[in-house]
């Protein structure tokens, strides 16, 4: 489990006053003030108390970038997954030259795990909660590096010069105490887009010295007084192009009481745009970023950095992701991959326009970087109309203004957002474009009159389905469907399920009518992974390899539970060695065919099955095999029916358990009533019922409740009502226990401490033997009868769409510890058998009670068999995926219980040997000394 926010606000604290405390104040450096910044900005003298916490573009809090070489005092746990620094103002003074002001403040280099980003939320403004006493929350404190500086900040200049000390943890974990001097140029009150604040960060430490770090060169861009300048109608017609043709949803349409900036400021959080290149044909003609870059990009991401709702206007870093990326978390800012840009909504056109500009003058260094090159333009809206071939909610397109021959040209570049998110956006509309095809490939279906089914409606949530996806080759895969629209509604999306439902579809109707055929389109996404088996565990290791996404629409068949579409599948063709991307391509050849399974009846095997195939010539290039499809159909009427069905199997889990305690209290009152009876217990049977109480408390129920109940693999939710009769379990389940091994202790006791006992000890080595022969000798067969089982089984699972089984040889050993516990009262056989007892060692309600309680669950798997979908991980009281809890099983098991029930009542009447024939009770009368004696 996350550790939760307010606990690492708690740490924060400590480790910052910890940190405070340790830092050696600043008055020990502020000496070297004039040694450093003499030159810079001259040393003024304070004469005003601290007026407030801002400065120029400064708030409280300021953020940037740092390029650094060897840091050497730093740990690479900060520089491993980010680059980003903060400037916190605690203290702003008037001094005794007109506009030069005292600051003082903190530096720190972000940790990875910093909640607050520069690149990912708003900046601060005025009247912001933020202060400089509530820095962000860092959640991870291993190897900060923060100084505390005091310096003077010329407001004509620009310029800002400031010394201090601070802590810093060394790679090898000692706490050292760097002294610097920090300077920064170009803050000025007023900004607009090419305003760019650099500076270096030097140590003060000598180069040999523990302390001392490489300088490191800084970049932020003001966050506060920013001046938008970038006005849409200055720019003529260059954000005009064939996109304006399409129709767009206004800002009406989209906002509908929201303002411009909060909904704008959610690109940053929810939003991830694929690339697609229309044209280019090398590296230098994709791009509008500078450098070399050996993976053309898939995709951007945009961070908002101001953003004002006075005419509309927004403030935007464009960042250029790297296909090759093998983590989010890494955050680090790379002026080569990112653009910084100013654009306003046209309400003309229900467009965004944006002006990009390059960061320029980096080298090996940014200390002189500026902002330049601003001849990048983008466009985004939000498309009023989606179709088959257009299902993104938001999308645009990034080019040049400038010629094809001027240096830094690049073809246009089409980003479509990822995520099918329609929360918010009203008026807008789907096109069904292939219902002619539709019509051709799906003919209606004739209705048997006599075999009526009840099919899911085509606007209740059972139209969302995962799935199971296999090759003709072999390959396996995940995947889901989602219903993008039925008819002219579209399905709004809320976790596992459609939120537009109409009421009647809460009706249970009394009798069958027809619903007819419904136009429906769907989003279907899948992934294909390469399964790698583990020797060392009995599980699957999946892995991700590619991902085939398909938009289809059609026809839904409500009364047959037919569903025929055709698809369109989108796919880039690239050469990455080369850095050649054509044109991306669109295959509308699919056709789609899936069968749902009835509400009531399970036919179908209570599956969604199903075929994508393309309908392409072989020898095409875009021809691909057909695909099976399987899925789990899981409606509500059989989610209630699983729901009763887990509650009944909890119960019964309670109540056999309550039994099992009685009737072993019985057999407690039996020998103390009766306690020459004692010595003529089985001891081997007494250690199998033991043990069968003990292992599961051992594992901690894991046969009854698995513990790892996260979201992907429990079904439901059950509250408090799964953890309350799990402690019932566990208090019932530790008395059996110890009632039975009290019983062990006194059986064990009277055989020891009887004179005559030893015709008795006879009997249990033999009984020992003999249980130990059959017992081993049907593991043997066990394993060797489902050797060829320990094959992957695939389980799906409405909450996860594919998990992977490796049954293995445990299992089947666990399954075979069972059937010995079923058949407990085979050792008190043959013990009485060997001795010929026909002592009332067992009580009646003993055996026969604790018969019928291991009866219960066979009985309960015959009864429930083929009645409802079973899914794996959803069994409490019965596991159907054991070998030993089958039809044939919950057959033949039963009786052998049954017959061992009365073959122990027949032993106690007539004598242990009354079950053998006469010719072969040979040791008869040996065995009856000791009884003789005894008595």
């Amino acid at each position: 489990m996350k550790p939760s926010i307010f606990l690492w606000l708690c740490t924060f604290k400590i480790s910052f006053l910890f940190i405070s405390l340790s830092v050696k104040p600043v008055s020990s450096v502020i000496d070297s003030y004039s040694d450093h910044c003499l030159t810079t900005v001259p040393e003024p003298v304070p004469n005003s108390e601290p007026l407030d916490y801002e400065f120029g573009p400064f708030g409280p809090s300021q953020s940037g970038f740092y390029y650094f070489g060897n840091l050497r005092v730093v740990s690479t746990n900060i520089t491993r997954y980010t680059n980003s620094f903060s400037f916190y103002t605690t203290e702003v003074s008037q001094t005794d030259k007109d506009g030069v002001f005292m600051i003082e403040g903190s530096f720190e280099l972000q940790n990875p795990f910093v909640l607050h980003s520069f690149l990912y939320e708003d900046g601060p403004s005025k009247g912001s909660v933020l202060t400089p006493h509530t820095p962000p929350v860092v959640a991870d404190f291993t190897s900060p590096f923060i100084l505390k500086l005091h310096g003077f900040w010329s407001k004509s200049s620009g310029e800002l010069c400031m010394v201090g000390t601070g802590s810093s943890y060394f790679k090898d974990g000692n706490l050292l105490t760097p002294a610097a001097v920090l300077k920064l140029h170009n803050i000025k009150n007023s900004s607009n887009i090419t305003t760019l604040i650099t500076g270096t960060l030097k140590s003060l430490s000598p180069i040999n010295d523990n302390n001392y770090f490489e300088p490191i060169s800084l970049m932020t861009v003001p966050q506060m007084n920013y001046s938008f300048t970038f006005a849409s109608g200055d720019s003529g017609d260059e954000f005009s192009s064939e996109s304006d043709l399409e129709e767009n949803l206004s800002m009406y349409n989209i906002l509908r009481g929201r303002s411009f900036c909060s909904k704008f400021s959610n690109l940053a959080i929810k939003y991830v745009f694929n690339l697609e290149y229309t044209g280019c044909r090398s590296n230098k003609k994709c791009l509008p970023v500078g450098g070399v870059v050996q993976n053309l990009p898939g995709s951007i991401s945009f961070g908002v950095i101001n953003c004002t709702d006075v005419g509309k206007r927004v403030r935007v870093f464009l960042k250029f992701d790297d296909h090759t990326k093998l983590s989010r978390l890494d955050q680090r800012f790379n002026p080569d991959t990112t653009l910084i840009g100013e654009g306003m909504w046209d309400d003309k056109k229900n467009q965004l326009h944006v002006l990009l500009c390059r960061f320029l003058g980096r080298a090996n260094s940014w200390s002189n970087a500026y902002v330049g090159d601003c001849t990048t333009r983008l466009s985004l809206t939000y498309p009023a109309i989606l179709s088959i071939k257009e299902t993104s909610t938001i999308m645009g397109q990034i080019w040049s203004n400038k010629t094809v021959h001027d240096s830094g040209y690049f073809e246009k570049i089409v980003f479509r957002s990822t995520e099918f998110l329609i929360e918010g956006l009203y008026s807008l509309k789907y096109e069904y474009t292939e219902l002619d095809r539709v019509r051709n490939e799906c003919p209606e279906r004739k209705l048997d009159r006599n075999r009526r089914q009840r099919y899911p409606r085509p606007y209740s949530s059972e139209m969302k389905f995962d799935m199971s996806v296999r090759s003709s080759e072999g390959r396996t895969a995940s995947g889901s469907a989602d219903a993008l629209t039925v008819n002219n509604q579209f399905c709004k999306q809320a976790g596992i399920a459609l939120t537009v439902i109409r009421n009647d579809d809460f009706e249970r109707p009394t009798r069958w009518e027809p619903q007819g055929r419904a136009n429906i389109s769907y989003k279907i996404d899948i992934k294909w992974h390469t399964s790698q088996k583990l020797a060392t565990k009995n599980y699957v290791s999946v892995v991700p390899d590619e991902k085939m996404e398909i938009t289809a629409e059609g026809v839904y068949d409500a009364d047959t539970g037919g569903l025929c579409m055709v698809g369109c599948r989108k796919f880039a063709l690239t050469d990455r060695a080369l850095g050649n991307t054509s044109n991306t391509s669109i295959d509308c050849e699919i056709l789609l065919n899936f069968q749902f399974a009835p509400v009531k009846g399970f036919e179908n095997g209570g599956y969604i099955r199903g075929r994508i195939e393309s309908t392409r010539d072989k020898s095409d290039d875009l021809y691909f095999d057909p695909l099976d499809v399987s899925s789990v159909a899981y409606s509500r009427e059989q989610a209630r029916h699983t729901i009763w069905a887990m509650d009944l199997e909890i119960v019964m889990v309670v109540i056999s358990q309550t039994l099992i305690c009685l009737f072993l209290r019985s057999q407690v009152y039996h020998a103390r009533r009766h306690p020459k009876t004692l010595p003529f217990t089985s001891l081997v049977m007494s250690v199998i019922l033991t043990m069968g109480q003990l292992i599961p408390l051992v594992l901690n129920y894991e046969a009854l409740f698995y513990r790892k109940r996260d979201q992907d693999t429990m079904l439901f939710q059950t509250g408090g009502w799964l953890e309350v009769n799990e402690v019932i379990i566990r208090i019932t389940s530790m008395v059996a226990f110890l009632l039975q091994f009290r019983i062990l202790q006194q059986a064990f006791s009277s055989r020891s401490n009887d004179g005559n006992g030893k015709g008795l000890w006879f009997a249990e080595k033999m009984t020992l033997l003999v249980t130990l022969s059959l017992y081993v000798s049907g593991a043997l067969i066990v394993l060797l009868v489902y050797r060829g089982n320990y094959k992957r089984e695939i389980v799906l699972l409405p909450t996860r769409p594919v998990d992977y089984w490796q049954r293995s040889t445990l299992d089947d050993l666990k399954s075979y510890a069972g059937l010995i516990s079923d058949g407990f009262l085979l050792p008190q056989i043959l013990f009485n058998t060997f001795s010929n007892s026909r002592e009332y060692a067992l009580s009646p309600l003993f055996y026969i009670g604790t018969s019928l309680v291991r009866l219960l669950p066979h009985a309960y798997d015959l009864y429930c068999d083929h009645t409802y979908v079973e899914y794996k991980g959803t069994f409490i009281y019965v596991n159907p995926a054991k070998e030993f809890f089958s039809t044939a099983w919950d057959v033949i098991i039963p009786i052998g219980v049954s017959l061992f029930a009365a073959t122990i009542y027949l032993q106690q009447q007539f004598g242990g040997c009354c079950i053998v024939p006469k010719r072969f009770r040979w040791r008869e009368n040996y065995e009856k000394i000791p009884v003789v004696g005894q008595s």
